[in-house]
């Protein structure tokens, strides 16, 4: 398992985890908390990974961990091949957090 910082603030697409060639990150679980109004997007590059998130001054999102099977972990949610995990805000908010994340094929 590996872990990540979320410290994002610009309107826009906000780099999380970097691509990892022709692999995918699968994240387990989040933690986020925005310091003003904005709505927030999981992104594999710019593809959505979950609707706009709307939170408010200090609020924010902490879904549980991914589900353990005998295939392995469910998670969340996951990227494209080869693309980064990124995190796209509405508005020029600061959103701090962290996530769990693997890489997988």
């Amino acid at each position: 398992m590996k872990y990540a910082i979320v410290n994002a603030s610009a309107s826009g697409s906000n780099t999380i985890v970097a691509a990892v060639t022709n692999k995918r990150i699968r994240v387990l679980s989040y933690v986020i908390i925005a310091a003003g109004d904005v709505s927030a997007t999981w992104q594999s590059a710019s593809n959505a990974l979950s609707g706009p998130m709307a939170l408010a001054a200090n609020g924010g999102a902490a879904p549980s961990a991914g589900q353990a099977t005998p295939g392995g972990l469910i998670g969340q949610f996951e990227t494209n091949q080869g693309e980064a995990l990124n995190l796209n805000l509405s508005a020029a908010v600061a959103v701090g957090g962290h996530i769990t994340y693997i890489v997988t094929d």
